[in-house]
């Protein structure tokens, strides 16, 4: 299974972007995103919430959108983290 900092550097190398160029659209340090990408450093919470998911047997994307189960506006860590993917999203997205 690909682990999440993987995907992140597959998904930015295949829009064309560099760690200093994802990493300002972040507002993080290029280091922090290589560390995320290389798996030296994890996201805050991520791989709680993929395991979660696992567990689940739901997407992320459906743990973290706040559907009946889970409200993302009554979870501030939550609600942080799925803003972040969101903007992940985005980015990566925006630079097809």
């Amino acid at each position: 299974m690909e682990k999440f900092g993987e995907r992140i550097r597959k998904l930015r190398q295949e829009r064309g972007l560099t760690t200093h160029e994802m990493a300002e659209k972040l507002g993080i340090s290029r280091n922090t995103l290589t560390n995320w990408e290389r798996g030296t450093k994890e996201i805050y919470g991520i791989k709680l919430l993929e395991e979660m998911a696992e567990i689940l047997e739901v997407p992320l994307k459906i743990l973290l959108s706040g559907e009946k189960e889970i409200s993302v506006e009554n979870n501030p860590v939550i609600k942080n983290l799925s803003e972040r993917v969101s903007r992940l999203e985005q980015i990566l997205i925006k630079n097809l």
